[in-house]
């Protein structure tokens, strides 16, 4: 697989072992599939049908369980699917979010929790259902979430890239850092130029707080 951006790009082959290695335009990698276009298309495309398809499963054999039953295996099976490795996928459009297939805008919409568990979970419109934060909701909590593991070095995520912003800006917090200038859609919504906008308008006392359960539970 080859990513890059030129027009005339090197096309030598590789071995290994005596083998030569094939070209593919997309592979999987630690569970997430990456192409050679990073767009992430396929890694929704297979993720959503995944989950879609354990959602089927448990709505035909839990039909007549409890309901707290039904929402604990939905988080295990259905959600924790969706949200696999999803700090570094997290689709920023709508053809992203939505893709051709069905099963896909079963699980990505906006109301995309809620759609998937309306009849697997509780009545549509019950009060315990419309308190639940959508997926966009929680990517982007997850995503502030692994800034600040970066930032207080819970993970080993190098910052030397990083450039703290001048001392005059940092009127929330004393985390803040000097957003990227992109020059290309897929660089824009990778990790760090994604979420340091939103980082450095979170408030002192989340940003600061410790431990990382404490920063979590400032969330809605």
């Amino acid at each position: 697989m080859r990513i890059h951006r030129l027009q005339s790009p090197f096309l030598g082959t590789y071995e290994f072992s005596g083998t030569t290695l094939a070209e593919v335009e997309q592979a999987k990698y630690l569970g997430i599939t990456v192409n050679d276009k990073l767009d992430w298309e396929a890694q929704a495309d297979n993720i959503t049908r995944k989950a879609s398809n354990t959602l089927n499963f448990l709505k035909r054999n839990l039909k007549y369980c409890r309901k707290q039953c039904k929402k604990v295996a939905y988080l295990a099976l259905v959600r924790s699917t969706v949200e696999y490795g999803y700090v570094v996928w997290d689709p920023h459009t709508i053809k992203k979010r939505k893709t051709k297939s069905k099963e896909s805008t079963d699980v990505l919409p906006g109301r995309s929790v809620m759609t998937m568990v309306a009849t697997a979970v509780s009545p549509p419109c019950s009060p315990e259902l419309a308190a639940w934060a959508t997926l966009e909701q929680r990517r982007e909590n997850q995503r502030l979430t692994m800034m600040y593991k970066v930032v207080h070095e819970l993970v080993a995520v190098p910052t030397t890239h990083l450039t703290v912003a001048d001392s005059r800006t940092r009127a929330n917090h004393s985390y803040k850092f000097r957003t990227f200038s992109c020059n290309s859609t897929t660089y824009k919504y990778s990790f760090f130029p994604r979420t340091i906008p939103s980082w450095n308008l979170l408030p002192a006392e989340t940003a600061e707080a410790t431990p990382v359960d404490a920063f979590k539970h400032r969330f809605p």
